[in-house]
């Protein structure tokens, strides 16, 4: 099967939730793909295509080639991972994906494409309550666990003490309002247990945590196969995954529970749809509320019982190779999309 992939081979979403499965099945021979950016795409690329893929495009360009394809007979799926009509409009991308040919051109998409391929449940039902797609599917995307078969975790031991530090991490992009509550609870976890901890951060830094003891602070990592590395090889304990309780978080896909699974890092979770699907409370990972009290109070159970992290650690991990495998996600492709 022939596929042409319009839009943006660039972001993170392309990598893992499309080109590691679509890689996986161009190897097995079940098809073979190319990638166009929307002004990019021939009218030739959509005549040797057996199915046309638009990913997160809003443009006029690409959704006239959806037309185009569904004239010729095509199968059309449009893959989406993120909320745009739920963004605010007080941001630029909000005011973006505000504008009313923005927004037209998306809800045309989501209206008209045979498929349209979400990874959240919420997300899914959210759109068929409301926009009445042709076809929903919803799975998750894939962890290339080949990047962290080669890859190695951190050993480091402090020295001003004979045990390791319990680490505690996050890694993603600015939060501020999320981070709210758990940046209280993080500052009262810093008090209490002072050297028995380290706190790091991955790209975004709540105010005021630059330069506190126990805190260290790294870039943002933009490749992902090196990003997904480094995650690993930092030995984390805990991660946390705050998330805002509004209606474009609640839409957004499970990735931090994928990749700190995947790593070994237990999670600590806002208690959203985004997490609720995935996350057993006190199995795989913790859940919690609003209030500094929760995140507190779960940081506290987890550096306090090392058996109860071991034991989330270990179902996590069995949780992320049941779930989130590139074989997993590729043989989902095959089935509900491309057979579909």
């Amino acid at each position: 099967m022939n596929v042409l992939i319009i839009g943006s081979n660039r972001i993170p979403s392309y990598k893992i939730g499309i080109e590691q499965p679509l890689r996986h099945l161009a190897k097995s021979g079940d098809c073979r793909f190319s990638v166009k950016n929307d002004d990019e795409a021939q009218i030739s690329d959509l005549l040797a295509a057996d199915i046309a893929i638009f990913i997160r495009t809003v443009s006029e360009e690409a959704y006239r080639f959806l037309e185009l394809a569904r004239e010729m007979g095509k199968k059309t799926v449009y893959v989406i991972d993120d909320h745009f009509l739920a963004l605010s409009p007080t941001t630029d991308v909000g005011r973006y994906y505000n504008d009313p040919g923005k927004r037209n051109v998306y809800i045309r998409f989501l209206k008209n494409a045979d498929i349209v391929k979400v990874a959240s449940d919420f997300f899914a039902e959210h759109l068929r309550n409301h926009f009445n797609p042709n076809k929903i599917v919803c799975f998750p995307g894939s962890v290339d666990f080949s990047i962290l078969s080669k890859s190695e975790k951190t050993e480091e031991v402090e020295k001003d003490g004979n045990e390791d530090r319990i680490v505690i991490g996050y890694e993603g992009g600015r939060k501020q309002a999320a981070f709210e509550p758990v940046s209280k609870a993080l500052r009262r976890i810093i008090r209490k247990y002072e050297d028995r901890i380290r706190i790091e951060f991955y790209g975004f830094a709540p105010e005021g945590f630059e330069n506190k003891p126990h805190v260290r602070v790294y870039p943002y990592e933009n490749d992902y196969p090196r990003f997904l590395k480094r995650l690993y090889g930092a030995n984390w304990d805990i991660g946390l995954a705050p998330l805002e309780p509004t209606l474009f978080h609640d839409c957004k896909s499970n990735n931090k529970f994928r990749e700190y699974s995947a790593c070994g890092i237990v999670g600590i979770y806002s208690d959203s749809p985004v997490y609720k699907s995935w996350v057993k409370n006190k199995e795989n990972g913790l859940l919690a509320g609003a209030s500094a009290r929760e995140w507190q109070e779960a940081m506290e159970e987890l550096i306090e019982r090392p058996e109860l992290l071991k034991r989330l650690r270990n179902n996590a991990m069995r949780t992320a190779k049941e779930n989130f495998t590139v074989e997993t996600c590729a043989e989902r492709w095959r089935k509900q999309i491309l057979q579909g």
